[in-house]
């Protein structure tokens, strides 16, 4: 049986955006002063709130959640479920240590995730927001802690079961080495779709035109032309390395075809190889690459322990 996958693999919560957004920016909260009676003591289970006099029941609070939440929450139980399964199955177990290190790993990027989403500069800014309404960063954290640490725990469980699967060759760890510790190029590009395209804009830069604007201007690869043509360093050991590996910094390629279009290339600068031996980041390649792999199967395999599942699902609400 298939089940739609959205949004994150293992979590379904009220993101730290939401508590941030309803606290310091005022959303859900009510200013306005007003007269009001004592707490009622609520003694029935089946009462989750008294508002006014008005009794608010756990099923009002279950249809609200089945209403928003429904379809994708059971559909994270759903995997939940199956990867507890296949744990036991392995005897696959993990650490309270190892969820407490995943939480906060999960909490750290949650914050800095809200802190770029706010443009809040530091955690001192922050501080200062959540004062106004009387919270803290602490409390932020206790507040993720609880909502996070199912989530790590599901995680660190899946993270296992997929690396007894995931084999690491030689070939891959010299790749990456090479990548991360060998020697480097440092370009900017102008891609086109076109070769007569291509050949015009190289006469143009022989002649004396600026290579970022026209970068900026042309190129149809955009994240590049917004940095003026700049690309991310590369080996020339690379397909497309090979091509400029005997240029010097300032010098102009020829028009270079590949899948994505006609390239320009101008190299900026060479970078040297690191003075760091292969045996001594091998445990940190081999992490990496492991790494790598687990992100590119673990789609894969959840969706093939939902179609190789028996699963009937009864979400109704009232």
């Amino acid at each position: 049986m298939k089940i739609r996958i959205t949004g994150t693999f293992f979590s379904l919560m009220l993101s730290a955006g939401m508590f941030f957004t309803q606290t310091v920016f005022g959303e859900g909260k009510n200013d306005a002063r007003s007269t009001k009676s004592d707490p009622q003591i609520i003694t029935d289970k089946n009462i989750v709130a008294i508002v006014n006099g008005q009794k608010i029941t756990r099923q009002d609070l279950y249809n609200l959640l089945i209403d928003t939440y429904g379809e994708d929450a059971l559909d994270v139980l759903i995997r939940r479920t199956l990867i507890y399964q296949m744990a036991e199955k392995e005897g696959i177990r993990v650490t309270s240590t190892e969820v407490e290190q995943k939480v906060n790993i999960l909490i750290n990027g949650e914050i800095e995730g809200l802190m770029r989403a706010y443009r809040i500069k530091d955690k001192a800014d922050l501080e200062k927001e959540l004062a106004k309404i009387g919270s803290s960063i602490m409390q932020l954290e206790e507040k993720l802690s609880r909502k996070m640490r199912k989530q790590a725990e599901i995680e660190l469980i899946a993270e296992k079961l997929m690396t007894k699967t995931i084999t690491v060759t030689e070939e891959e760890l010299q790749r990456a080495y090479e990548e991360e510790y060998g020697e480097k190029i440092e370009a900017s590009q102008i891609v086109y779709k076109t070769r007569r395209e291509a050949e015009e804009a190289l006469k143009k830069l022989k002649s004396g035109a600026d290579f970022a604007t026209l970068a900026r201007n042309e190129s149809v690869d955009r994240a590049s032309a917004a940095r003026g043509g700049k690309m991310q360093p590369f080996s020339p050991k690379d397909s497309l390395g090979a091509d400029v590996a005997r240029l010097k910094p300032g010098e102009l390629s020829d028009i270079i075809k590949t899948d994505y279009g006609y390239h320009i290339i101008k190299v900026l600068d060479r970078k040297a190889a690191s003075n760091k031996s292969f045996k001594a980041v091998r445990g940190e390649l081999e992490k990496v690459v492991r790494n790598q792999h687990y992100k590119e199967r673990i789609g894969p395999w959840l969706i093939s322990l939902i179609e190789n599942a028996s699963i009937t699902k009864n979400l109704v609400s009232d």
